[in-house]
């Protein structure tokens, strides 16, 4: 396995709140690694650093032999722009743009994207292109989303509890989805959640409690994402 990106020794604190307390990893090519803990375990937080949304207290992230955490400003912004997309919890489509419009914003300039209407095939909205968000669903919004994040072709997906706002079927949908783009353009993902059946669906799993990692496996046999079974 390729290494593609690393993390050195990560603390981040608020306050008087250490959020991590010295975390380190390193994230494979090709991989779907979820990043599983409760709410308050830190996941979200080492998810922000790895992807140059937030800055650490102290630590380091390393992308292609670049620190990127110590990266000015400007830098971190191309960089981020260049080789990392983002899928949040609550979508954060522009209201006033339609999907097409929305997923089209995430072109970089200069950069060649992915095959726009190969993309919205595979993910299910080809239909849905001349839609404002609050005419579709929020399943509908998410892969919307996902196409927004994936268009420019990033090394890196960064998924922040992305089914969390999501019913069961949507949510096994969307996991699914991202997996077929793994398969598909060779994506590497970090899913953070707290569902241990979407875990289990990943390559790897990293287990954060307290700011810490608790565990961190290779997934034998991952289940399929239409398998999952919700408690």
């Amino acid at each position: 396995m390729k290494e593609i990106l690393s993390a050195e020794n990560l603390t981040k604190t608020y306050g008087k709140e250490t959020v991590l307390n010295g975390v380190s990893l390193t994230v494979y090519e090709n991989a779907f690694t979820a990043i599983l803990g409760p709410s308050g375990s830190g996941k979200s937080t080492l998810l922000n650093i790895l992807s140059g949304l937030t800055k650490p207290t102290s630590g380091q992230v390393i992308c292609g032999g670049e620190i990127v955490s110590a990266l000015p400003e400007n830098k971190l912004a191309d960089w981020k722009r260049a080789e990392a997309g983002h899928v949040f919890q609550n979508y954060l489509l522009l209201n006033n743009l339609t999907a097409e419009e929305n997923i089209r914003i995430g072109v970089v300039p200069g950069k060649a994207p992915l095959n726009f209407d190969r993309l919205v095939k595979l993910l299910e909205i080809d239909g849905l292109l001349k839609k404002f968000p609050s005419q579709l669903s929020g399943g509908q919004q998410q892969r919307v989303a996902i196409a927004r994040a994936v268009i420019k072709a990033p090394r890196l997906l960064f998924c922040d509890e992305a089914t969390g706002a999501l019913d069961e079927a949507n949510s096994k949908k969307v996991v699914e989805l991202l997996h077929m783009l793994k398969s598909t353009f060779g994506a590497t993902i970090l899913f953070t959640t707290h569902n241990a059946q979407i875990a289990s669906t990943a390559d790897r799993v990293i287990t954060i409690k307290n700011g810490l990692i608790a565990g961190d496996r290779q997934n034998a046999s991952p289940v399929k994402p239409a398998d999952m079974v919700w408690g």
